[in-house]
């Protein structure tokens, strides 16, 4: 026998069960209404990023809550009153209320979606489903009504202009000669809102930027003066074309991603549900943690930094340097984007592994679809846009890709997850015994070998058993050795022939 093929690999987190091997590509009740949240953030007047992933999280959660307390899989975020019905109507009916909370003026639009949604329900009574549905949403609204989020604060600017401080940035290239506008910072007490799982907002800050006479800031400063300028001779048409396809609002960009990941695979209702509920609370807690860094250290932006006197103050109209992307009206460091779609995209790695191929579209006009061979190189070029944009320095990317790193780490290991073992609503003279293992949906016939291991750093691989598939059916396969469940584990499934 050899084996032929590339082992396709399924993380498995506290020895949790992930589907495995997919041929056809579907849409469920959980990544419809994921869409519809987002678009829904973005109607005019469309809300900026911390507003959105706040929201975003909210939805995502309720959701969550709603399907586990059916379904009755994990450990819940909040909301957990156990029921029985449909756990689709559960997911719709919660998703329709948050939104219509948060967007009034839009509820005809929802009614229509949720009735579309209830429509298609297979799974059960969907009365009870609507009912725990809103429950869910109720409670996930009352607990973060108070969250900091409220009210706005708006920066006007620093008292004292000196060099390295965050001067307001004027509206270039959307206004190609002067005299320019400068908006204040926004949300400046972002920095402050009450964390969906971090401990703390400053949990993650990193360390202050460089110094401005480092070798470290000198030569990022020409390199962004280089390649981010509007008539830069060193950026190529792709890096251009990289610069304002990822210019979008972040979170969109890692919500596509998991959308196109999950509904490729064909992932069940409960994993969807856990899946975006941590892609997006990693997401709101990541828009935290830098809009906490942000106003700690207020960094200036490139635009004033390339453009500024000795004595730190602009007197040149901003002819020296002209970014190619509007320079976002908040503080510089860190990088607000990379910190965002490192968060959510590291958490949806956890789910689905690094090797995915995802198309990806933006709100850029004349923009195409971009493919990503790999969500690392999603990762990548994103971070990448906002140096080739001219609107951050690559220190600023680096701290901002760690720290959302950082968030994704804590957030899968802190919040929502699988429970395998649960006897608390048992008689105690029953146990119950659950095992982790993947479902393989493929050709009948085909054979597999089956190989888990404790760590992808090193890979490890050790053979759990061979199986044919019976049929074309999904064929759930259990890993009844022993194992620790806080240890977790990792499974793959690589093709066999003879």
């Amino acid at each position: 026998m050899k084996l032929t093929g590339n082992p396709t690999t399924l993380a498995v987190f506290g020895a949790a069960c992930f589907s495995g091997i997919t041929l056809t590509a579907t849409a469920d009740v959980v990544t419809d209404w994921n869409l519809i949240t987002v678009n829904a953030t973005k109607v005019a007047p469309a809300l900026n990023s911390n507003l959105a992933s706040r929201i975003d999280a909210i939805e995502a959660i309720a959701v969550y809550d709603a399907v586990n307390s059916i379904r009755q899989f994990g450990k819940p975020y909040h909301y957990y009153v156990p029921n029985t019905g449909s756990a689709q109507a559960a997911a719709a009916q919660a998703a329709h209320d948050v939104l219509v909370n948060y967007f009034p003026g839009q509820q005809a639009a929802l009614d229509a979606d949720l009735a579309t949604s209830l429509a298609a329900i297979t799974d059960g009574p969907i009365g009870n489903g609507q009912t725990v549905g809103s429950a869910s949403a109720a409670d996930i609204i009352a607990l973060r009504a108070n969250d900091g989020s409220s009210p706005n604060v708006s920066y006007q600017g620093p008292a004292t202009i000196v060099p390295g401080a965050y001067q307001l940035t004027p509206n270039i290239p959307t206004v190609t000669a002067p005299p320019y506008t400068f908006n204040p910072g926004i949300n400046e007490q972002w920095g402050t809102v009450t964390p969906f799982v971090l401990a703390s907002t400053n949990q993650f800050r990193p360390g202050p930027p460089p110094a401005l006479d480092s070798a470290t800031y000198s030569n990022a400063l020409a390199q962004v003066q280089s390649i981010g300028a509007i008539n830069s001779t060193t950026r190529t048409s792709d890096q251009t074309h990289i610069a304002n396809f990822y210019k979008q609002d972040a979170e969109l960009t890692a919500n596509e991603a998991a959308r196109e990941a999950a509904i490729s695979r064909g992932l069940p209702l409960e994993q969807d549900a856990l899946l975006f509920a941590l892609v997006d609370i990693a997401v709101a807690d990541a828009r935290i943690a830098i809009w906490d860094a942000k106003y700690t250290y207020l960094f200036w932006r490139p635009v004033t930094a390339l453009n500024a006197s000795p004595d730190g103050t602009v007197n040149n109209n901003y002819s020296a340097f002209q970014p190619e992307v509007l320079t976002p009206n908040h503080p510089d460091y860190p990088c607000g984007h990379c910190g965002t779609v490192n968060a959510g995209v590291e958490v949806l790695k956890a789910f689905v592994g690094d090797e995915n191929t995802v198309q990806l579209h933006t709100t850029t006009a004349g923009e195409p679809a971009r493919l990503a061979q790999t969500l690392s190189i999603l990762e990548s070029e994103n971070g990448l846009s906002r140096v080739y944009g001219g609107i951050h320095y690559s220190f600023d990317v680096s701290a901002a890709q760690v720290l959302g790193d950082q968030v994704a780490a804590y957030v899968l290991a802190n919040g929502p997850a699988f429970i395998l073992n649960s006897t608390a609503t048992a008689p105690s003279q029953v146990g119950i015994a659950t095992y982790p293992g993947i479902t393989l949906t493929g050709v009948g016939g085909q054979a597999y070998r089956i190989d888990y291991a404790t760590s992808l750093a090193p890979t490890n691989w050790i053979p759990l058993k061979y199986v044919t598939l019976p049929s074309s059916a999904p064929y759930l396969i259990q890993d009844t050795t022993p194992y620790s469940a806080s240890a977790g584990r990792f499974y793959r499934a690589v093709a066999i022939s003879n």
